[in-house]
């Protein structure tokens, strides 16, 4: 059955059910009780609008594109996750692409996705090179970034407070009796990696302790990567007596090296990793995080993008929203004892 059949059997006006199942019968002032029997009706009788020809009717296909570094990496899932269930919400369909921690492919799933006529997409950058994204913000498709931003990008953004979270890890280190505090790093070209290593170097500062490059290890948000550069540390002499792990697949290659070493936590090394996970609580001891607010940063995103849709993809001046981090502090840390 299709639209005209639904309103002879309604003996309602086809342009009536028409707009009711076009979602805009509060426009035309349909009563409210007219819209519930025609949805009703047209839900028991199996009739669905053309979506296709509502699109091109109304210059909108009702769905968001999503582009993350990493789907593997459980904040990334965790923060798609909570976008999908908000633009839900708010009507839409969300297109996910992952961008493989790749500026090229990142390009290739950015293109995809305009191709497929999204209303406005939500980023999280892979970083270093933002070139391949100006032809986007010129273009005026409505773009929010998440996580990882380009600050030079004049569009809406929503970050965690890494700065301060990475602080404050610091501060309870020290306050813990521990001076020499190493930080495991993810891609140096990151603005989540660079704001937390300021963080870490402001702990210290605050503290009055140097800032030692060689306690500043990692580079790649790697597994394999941090565990080789968490060995490198533990065999220096004197080795640090904390580590600052800024994610967690750092902290779990950090966990490994501990293993090989034949180590303990926290009896010959404290550890705090950025990022909070259902498994953190049930490691032998359990971890010490930071934990990022990924469900009001999904929430935040898709909000702030409905918001540009509607204002035409202009971004408000308070275009950068910063949420808080909290420290989960566990058994992973304590006390410095004596070298």
């Amino acid at each position: 059955m299709n639209l005209k059949s639904l309103a002879q059997h309604l003996g309602i006006s086809a342009s009536t059910v028409s707009r009711v199942m076009a979602g805009r019968g509060d426009e035309f002032r349909i009563a409210k009780e007219t819209q519930k029997h025609i949805l009703d009706e047209a839900a028991a009788m199996g009739v669905r609008p053309d979506e296709l020809a509502r699109s091109l009717r109304l210059q909108s296909t009702r769905t968001l594109g999503l582009v993350i570094p990493d789907i593997s990496n459980p904040f990334f899932a965790a923060l798609a996750r909570a976008v999908e269930r908000r633009a839900r919400a708010q009507g839409y369909t969300v297109l996910l692409a992952d961008s493989q921690e790749s500026a090229e492919v990142e390009a290739e799933c950015i293109r995809m996705l305009v191709d497929r006529r999204i209303d406005g997409l939500i980023l999280a950058p892979v970083g270093g090179e933002s070139a391949h994204l100006k032809p986007l913000i010129s273009s005026g498709l409505p773009l929010t970034q998440v996580d990882r931003v380009f600050t030079s990008l004049k569009t809406a953004a929503v970050v965690a407070d890494n700065f301060a979270g990475a602080c404050e890890a610091v501060r309870r280190l020290v306050k813990l009796g521990h001076k020499r505090i190493a930080c495991l790093q993810g891609r140096e070209d990151s603005s989540v990696i660079a704001e937390r290593v300021r963080g870490y170097r402001a702990g210290l500062s605050e503290a009055g302790l140097r800032f030692e490059k060689r306690f500043l290890a990692g580079g790649e948000h790697s597994l394999a990567i941090a565990r080789e550069h968490t060995l490198k540390l533990l065999d220096a002499r004197p080795r640090p007596t904390a580590i600052l792990a800024l994610s967690n697949q750092l902290a779990l290659g950090a966990l490994e090296a501990v293993r090989e070493r034949g180590l303990e936590i926290p009896n010959d090394l404290s550890l705090i990793a950025f990022d909070e996970q259902p498994w953190a609580s049930l490691l032998s001891p359990p971890l010490t995080t930071l934990a990022q607010p990924v469900e009001d940063m999904g929430t935040v995103a898709v909000d702030r993008l409905c918001e540009l849709i509607k204002r035409g993809g202009k971004p408000s001046r308070k275009a950068l929203t910063t949420l808080p981090v909290r420290l989960i502090e566990r058994a992973s840390i304590g006390p410095k004892k004596k070298d």
